[in-house]
């Protein structure tokens, strides 16, 4: 068993290592794509072709130009200060979110993490 649990955890450091520079790879994508659709964007607005579908035959894609609608993260700081504004006194607004805070449902997992090695 101990030559498997080496393996096993040689396998699960390597699958680490490489999922991380996966997602910096995708992070570097992912930041190149966002500019050059802000750049696009522009354009497009500019332009007014807003209505236009750009067909790309070669990359068997549509590409449309849409409005999106997102909203803020519902946070503590957020719910602070919603809670604060709504409520009449500071205390009430508190007394809630502390009940909201301790009464949350909580989970424990056990879980790897790797960290690099410092050499010395």
């Amino acid at each position: 068993m101990e030559d498997n649990f080496q393996k096993m955890m040689f396998e699960w450091t390597e699958l680490d290592k490489h999922l991380k520079k996966l997602n910096h790879k995708a992070s570097d994508i992912r930041k190149q794509k966002d500019h050059l659709q802000g750049q696009l964007c522009d354009y497009i607005q500019e332009n007014q072709l807003e209505d236009n579908i750009f067909s790309l035959p070669s990359l068997e894609r549509n590409v449309s130009f849409k409005k999106q609608t997102t909203s803020e993260s519902i946070s503590y700081k957020f719910l602070e200060e919603k809670m604060n504004s709504y409520f009449k006194t500071p205390e009430e607004a508190q007394s809630l979110l502390q009940y909201i805070k301790e009464n949350r449902k909580k989970e424990t997992n056990v879980v790897l993490k790797s960290s690099i090695l410092k050499q010395e």
